[in-house]
């Protein structure tokens, strides 16, 4: 408890510091704010300090609008406060001064996730991925997408490829684990979410997967009960579309 209010405390000061920075002037100082913003932004959001989070976000994209990582944060940012329609909008204004930025362009596809537009995700992550077939984040996200729409084979193809180009990646087999489930293969989702559980830096989702996936292999049935399967779709597109994947 202690430490977490040190983090927010420290996060309200940096803010607070980075307002008093105004007098600099120049290039120098705008992108000096723009960089600290978006560290003053996260370290914000780890805390718990959302809206923090977000207006140090919006000012960074603010500084720089040029620059596709301050506003892929920010759309994001916005996406997960509920303002799913702005963040359409800054990530279309921002494709359009950069047209297929493939930072820009993965964000578009993860939002998509988050509306439940799977067909429509699935196009941008197949353009992201025609340019670079080995986008470890476009294979994740067209897994999510081809699993949402029921398609676990080809999702199961994907994660693969995914893990092939990144083995070390934490949310790729997470989300391969998932699609297992989906598809009834508690047995080889159980083999892959008992070691990953233990990694260092495996988020508390895996953990939650791996009792469903306990379950489900000692369940009579071959797959999980449908609101567990509701609950692993919605699981699957909720950590994609926040980037986790």
């Amino acid at each position: 408890m202690t430490r977490m209010f040190l983090r927010a405390t420290t996060a309200v000061f940096a803010a607070t510091m980075l307002a008093s920075c105004g007098s600099l002037g120049g290039e120098r100082a705008a992108t000096y704010d723009a960089g600290s913003r978006m560290r003053v932004a996260q370290a914000a959001e780890a805390s718990g300090q959302t809206d923090i989070a977000l207006s140090m976000y919006a000012a960074a994209a603010a500084a720089e609008p040029g620059q596709a990582e301050a506003q892929s944060r920010f759309a994001a940012a916005l996406a997960r406060s509920g303002n799913v329609a702005q963040a359409e909008q800054v990530l279309n204004r921002a494709l359009e001064r950069r047209p297929g930025d493939p930072v820009l362009q993965l964000q578009l596809g993860r939002l998509r996730l988050r509306t439940g537009a799977a067909p429509q995700a699935l196009v941008v992550f197949g353009q992201l991925l025609a340019a670079s077939p080995r986008d470890v984040g476009a294979l994740d996200g067209q897994g999510v997408a081809l699993d949402l729409l029921g398609r676990h084979a080809e999702a199961e193809a994907s994660y693969r490829q995914a893990l092939a180009a990144s083995p070390e990646n934490i949310p790729a087999a997470n989300n391969l684990a998932m699609s297992l489930l989906l598809a009834g293969r508690a047995a080889e989702a159980l083999a892959i979410l008992e070691p990953l559980s233990r990694r260092p830096g495996a988020p508390a989702r895996v953990a939650a997967n791996l009792r469903v996936a306990r379950a489900a292999s000692g369940a009579p049935g071959p797959t999980p009960a449908g609101a567990d399967m509701d609950a692993l779709l919605s699981a699957l597109a909720t950590e994609a579309a926040a980037g986790r994947s």
